[in-house]
Formats: structure tokens, sequence, C-alpha cells
């Protein structure tokens, strides 16, 4: 329990730290514009135009499947298992920029998705998954910095999407 609660107190401080960001209109407007990209299309743009323009697309487009597959259950399972609030309803002084699709918190979705598609993408173009793992550690900052998340919920979704990709590729 000492840990729990140490856990939590390192959590509302760090999100208090990056919430701050929110007070300058560019950072804010940037977070909010990186956090979008995480929303599932730009991924799904991504694996047909592989799928349509690669030798192994088909590979590449089907393991994404199966992995994303596999993902979802676990993060819903782990949602609504927690069911830790989000910062942004734990009065914690500042108000979120988006409206979060679920009522929970852990882990994050949006986090565990970019970090899926970029493990699953390293593995069949190195190049571009370096690229996707940038994108997504930007998407997972951006979710504490818009005010939906913890930074122990991005912990989470780096986890959780760890252990799915050992699972599939």
């Amino acid at each position: 329990m000492v840990l729990f609660s140490y856990l939590q107190r390192f959590d509302r401080y760090c999100y208090c730290l990056f919430s701050g960001l929110r007070a300058k209109d560019l950072p804010g407007q940037i977070a909010l514009l990186t956090s979008r990209s995480g929303d599932g299309y730009g991924y799904l743009a991504i694996a047909l135009m592989v799928w349509m323009l690669d030798d192994r697309g088909d590979e590449y487009f089907t393991s994404l499947i199966f992995a994303f597959s596999l993902e979802l259950p676990f993060y819903w399972i782990m949602k609504n298992s927690f069911r830790r609030q989000r910062p942004c309803e734990r009065n914690l002084s500042f108000a979120a920029l988006i409206v979060a699709s679920d009522k929970f918190s852990f882990p994050s979705g949006h986090t565990a998705a970019a970090v899926l598609f970029a493990t699953v993408t390293y593995h069949y173009y190195p190049a571009a998954g370096l690229a996707c793992f940038g994108w997504a550690m930007a998407i997972g900052a951006s979710r504490v910095v818009v005010g939906v998340h913890y930074p122990s919920d991005i912990v989470a979704g780096v986890a959780l999407a760890v252990l799915v990709s050992e699972l599939t590729i």
C-alpha cells in the first residue's frame, strides 16, 4: 500500500507538471493534434497503403489485425477492472482539453495502440518503425498534457503493447 500511495503522489505531481504546458497556447495545441493523431484512423490508412503497395503488405496487414484483435480485449479487461478515474475528474486544477472516449484512464489505450503499431511496423520495416516509436511516445506524452491520463497510465499502455507484440510477432 505504501508503494501504491507513493505512485499516486508521483503521478499527480507529474500530471500537474505536464499539465502546466496547457497554459501555453502552442504546446497545448501541439499536444491536442498529437493526441488526435493516435485516434486510430492513421494506423488503418498506413496499413492499407502498405498492403496495396508492398510485397510484404499482406503479412504486415495480417499481423496488425491479429495484434490489435488481441490488444483490445486485454485493454478493456484492464480498463474495467482497475476503473481508475481520469485525472481531469479528480479536481487537480486542470480541465482536460478533450473529452475522452471512455470513462477510465488505466491503461492508456492510445499509447497501447501506438506502441503496438510501432512494434509491428518495426518488425517488418525497421526504419519506419523507429519513426513510429517516436510518434508513439509523443502520443503517450500528449495524453498527459491534454489532461486525460496519468504518467503511469502511459507506462501501462506501453507494457500492454509490448506484451501483446511478444505474443503476436
